[in-house]
């Protein structure tokens, strides 16, 4: 039975130290296709750390798995990614349910 996961992968931090990184798995209960639908609704709903005041979204489907969605906000523009992924270890502090 293998593992579902959707990551979402953006800038964190504040505006003098941003960096990318992963900042939110989702597991998923059921099969690949549910973690695609999760990964669509992130996509197009994700409130992103940044910008602060988003004024319009773009949102790019770059594969089945995987999205990358634009955010404009007041003076600049973001981006997030949304990825469908199989976890294939597990470390041994993360429990599967």
């Amino acid at each position: 039975m293998s593992h579902w996961r959707v990551l979402i992968e953006e800038n964190v931090g504040n505006t003098t130290r941003q960096e990318w990184r992963v900042s939110d798995i989702y597991e998923v209960k059921g099969e690949r296709a549910e973690a695609r639908s999760i990964a669509y609704e992130l996509a197009v709903r994700h409130q992103p750390e940044h910008p602060m005041n988003p004024r319009t979204r773009s949102v790019y489907r770059i594969s089945e798995d995987e999205y990358l969605t634009t955010v404009k906000g007041m003076t600049k523009k973001y981006h997030y990614r949304v990825v469908v992924a199989e976890l294939l270890t597990l470390d041994a502090s993360e429990e599967l349910s």
